[in-house]
């Protein structure tokens, strides 16, 4: 993002098709970003924004990866700077939509931990818990974002080494795959209170 020409950027998912470009000469950025919404024609991690807005917020959060809530994370963090959350018309854009299957294996391995799912929709599930509680730990900021440098590419490709992690990171990263685990596999008390904490982040940071 922060390499990029333009003010305009448009953040795409890689099965995503534009239907139109004058898309882009309609929406009105004006203090405001664009969004897709889950349930709706045009998933949850499309999106339309200012370059500058999105370095105020410190861009995607950094401590997410994987699949689930890094788009809602940032759109929290946009509403929370004061901009208006607009949505895309649906017929605008173009999705190919993909099985479970193919969007996660049922095995997932890190340096803390070792899990196998009875099926790729549990994969989803935990990954989707363990960056929500990650995101709940400790909100994302610009100043956390980790340092980088450019090296030019001779074919004209720049590559862009990232800084390792910090500990903070690695500890809560550990936290929250725990409670994630206990959100996939626990008992349904344990996993109601989770779901209660959730709820009460969300409905104080504006929600999905």
């Amino acid at each position: 993002m922060e390499l990029a020409a333009s003010d305009l950027i448009c953040k795409l998912d890689s099965d995503i098709g534009i239907r139109d470009c004058s898309l882009f000469d309609r929406l009105d950025l004006e203090n405001a970003f664009y969004r897709g919404k889950a349930g709706s024609g045009i998933s949850n991690g499309q999106a339309c924004f200012h370059k500058q807005s999105w370095s105020v917020v410190g861009g995607y959060n950094e401590w997410l990866s994987g699949y689930g809530f890094d788009d809602s994370d940032f759109y929290q963090r946009l509403r929370l700077s004061g901009l208006v959350e607009r949505f895309f018309d649906d017929e605008s854009l173009s999705e190919i939509t993909q099985t479970t299957e193919l969007r996660a294996a049922t095995d997932y391995h890190t340096e803390l931990l070792s899990l196998r799912f009875a099926d790729a929709t549990g994969r989803l599930i935990y990954m989707e818990s363990r960056n929500t509680y990650l995101a709940m730990l400790r909100r994302w900021s610009a100043e956390m974002r980790r340092p980088y440098t450019v090296q030019p590419g001779a074919t004209g490709i720049d590559t862009v080494v990232l800084q390792s992690f910090g500990s903070d990171y690695r500890w809560a990263d550990a936290v929250a795959s725990f409670l994630a685990v206990v959100r996939v596999s626990g008992t349904p008390q344990n996993v109601d209170l989770l779901n209660s904490l959730v709820r009460q982040y969300l409905s104080e940071v504006g929600g999905f």
